[in-house]
């Protein structure tokens, strides 16, 4: 039944030791059954079987009384990195045993270390979690620095599906910690919800994706599970990164106090130009595996969330420079915001054909065109119909000015030349 902790000292007390004698029974069970020679006369009662249940028996009733007893007489401040710590001794005694024993079914139990882990997190974590206070910078070094010691000695033992896992999942706790305290940081400089709550989430994936991306070689474990690391740990994070991005331009305005809102310079929107660098980068890495609509894709989303970006840059700008209330009804109001979306709009469009020109790319050049008309409608249906002022006058004066440039300096490219057979050319 329930023991209080009146009278009771650490480890020194049936509550404890009851359940560690059941684990440390069925461990040994577990080990017996699985080293004996399976003989034909026992091969119908399936050993394996059952020392890997009693394995797991065993583990279990050994996890009870470690965390019975931290429960027990560790404050509550400090139980999330003492748990983290027994677990951490707990893989760091039995990858010994595995290894010593050759023992696989004990291997692949090490690798549980970090749903254990994630876990503890998931308990732990508040608002304001700083994976670091009350000693768990020790605690999560430990955990860490066992995960990737036991993968290692343990690379010869475990299955290799177990094993992949295992790596895929502390890629995702390790960066999924960083991020914590790095956002812990972060939240320090601000009072209110600002642009620095959004970062604390972007900063570590993205530079993951980026280095991800790279094609020098990285040391072990990279270099030994390039698949793991590079494509299966990258691709959640590189969704993530994009539903962060828009998620992050659609809703927030930039406020970084104390630093002032400087266009493409205040850290919103470098965090944000940074994750989609991150994610175009990692994608155009692996899309020559996937194929040609694959690189066309990652184009596509990239253009699409650059476009995305420079409008919401403009409604941002407004915002700070022009004391336009940041929401959507006030800002599609603001003919300063109107002015700044064709002018911005066209400079897009302009980059498009010019780009599309000198790299005779008829369909990027279209693209732009398809832009270019845009804008005119909405001069026509919006900025026309609309008394704005000097800001109108500078729209229409903007875009007609580039408009002449790109009549000037991006015509419309010709059309690839077709391969001409052999049989067409002698005939001709």
């Amino acid at each position: 039944g329930p023991l209080s902790q009146e009278g009771l000292r650490p480890l020194g007390h049936s509550g404890f030791w009851t359940p560690m004698v059941l684990g440390l029974a069925a461990l040994v069970g577990a080990w017996r059954l699985q080293r004996e020679p399976h003989a034909p006369v026992f091969a119908v009662l399936k050993l394996q079987r059952l020392s890997d249940l009693l394995l797991v028996w065993g583990a279990a009733w050994w996890a009870v009384a470690l965390i019975g007893e931290v429960l027990r007489f560790v404050p509550g401040a400090l139980q999330g990195s003492f748990l983290l710590g027994i677990a951490a001794v707990s893989v760091a005694i039995w990858t010994l045993l595995a290894q010593r024993l050759r023992w696989a079914s004990l291997g692949m139990l090490c690798t549980l270390l970090m749903p254990a882990a994630g876990a503890v997190l998931l308990v732990s974590a508040h608002d304001y979690y700083h994976p670091a206070a009350q000693f768990g910078w020790l605690a999560w070094l430990a955990v860490f620095g066992v995960h990737f010691i036991s993968l290692r000695r343990l690379a010869t033992v475990a299955g290799a599906r177990v094993l992949s896992v295992a790596h895929v999942l502390g890629c995702w706790m390790l960066i999924g910690v960083l991020a914590l305290e790095l956002r812990y940081g972060l939240l320090l400089l601000s009072s209110e919800y600002n642009a620095w709550r959004w970062l604390g989430w972007a900063i570590l994936p993205s530079l993951y994706l980026v280095l991800a991306a790279a094609p020098r070689a990285w040391p072990w474990p990279v270099s030994a599970y390039p698949r793991e690391y590079r494509v299966l740990a990258a691709l959640p994070l590189a969704v993530l990164m994009l539903g962060w991005f828009w998620l992050a331009n659609s809703f927030s305005d930039g406020t970084a106090t104390p630093l002032p809102y400087v266009p493409l310079l205040s850290p919103l929107d470098l965090s944000l130009l940074f994750a989609l660098l991150g994610v175009y980068l990692w994608s155009r890495s692996v899309a020559p595996q996937r194929g040609a609509r694959a690189e066309l894709v990652a184009q596509a989303v990239a253009g699409i969330s650059l476009f995305a970006f420079f409008t919401a840059l403009v409604m941002r700008t407004a915002h700070h420079w022009g004391g336009v209330p940041f929401h959507l009804d006030a800002l599609l109001a603001s003919m300063l915001v109107q002015a700044g979306l064709s002018i911005v709009w066209t400079l897009i469009a302009l980059g498009l054909m010019i780009g599309g020109h000198l790299r005779h790319r008829r369909e990027v050049w279209l693209i732009g065109a398809a832009l270019i008309a845009v804008v005119v409608a909405k001069l026509f249906f919006v900025e026309l119909s609309n008394r704005g002022g000097l800001a109108r006058i500078v729209s229409f004066i903007g875009v007609g000015g580039l408009l002449l440039v790109v009549g000037y300096f991006a015509p419309l490219p010709p059309k690839r030349a077709e391969p001409v057979s052999e049989t067409e050319g002698a005939s001709s």
